[in-house]
This record gives structure tokens, C-alpha cells and sequence, in this order.
């Protein structure tokens, strides 16, 4: 299984960042899915959180 991770950044403080693993999206299957289905949850991430910025998504499995 993979999650989406998110390297997040306020929009006013560029350098004001957090590491996000939202919990709200599914776990995909493999790595491929993650990385063609986590650009749909990327942007869906943006539009309900509009003070900030995502620098870097990418996808990882859960550490045990």
C-alpha cells in the first residue's frame, strides 16, 4: 500500500512548511496508482486549504 505525502508551504511564508499525509485519501495499491491518481487529490487539497502551497507531492509507503 501507498499514501500521498505532501510538502506543504503558507502562500504569505514560504519557508513556514509541514509535511502533510492527509487522512481523508484512500491508500492505493501500488505505486503507480498513487502516482496517477494523487494529482486528482492534490488539487483537491489546494482548493480546501488556499493559504497554502504544495512544493512536493509524492508517494510513500507507511512506515509498520
Amino acid at each position: 500500500m501507498f499514501e500521498l505525502v505532501l510538502v506543504v508551504c503558507l502562500a504569505a511564508q514560504p519557508d513556514q512548511c509541514a509535511i502533510e499525509r492527509p487522512p481523508s485519501i484512500e491508500r492505493f495499491a501500488t505505486a503507480i496508482d498513487c502516482t496517477h491518481g494523487g494529482y486528482f487529490h492534490v488539487v483537491r487539497w489546494l482548493m480546501e486549504h488556499p493559504n497554502w502551497n504544495v512544493r512536493r507531492w509524492q508517494c510513500e509507503q507507511p512506515a509498520a
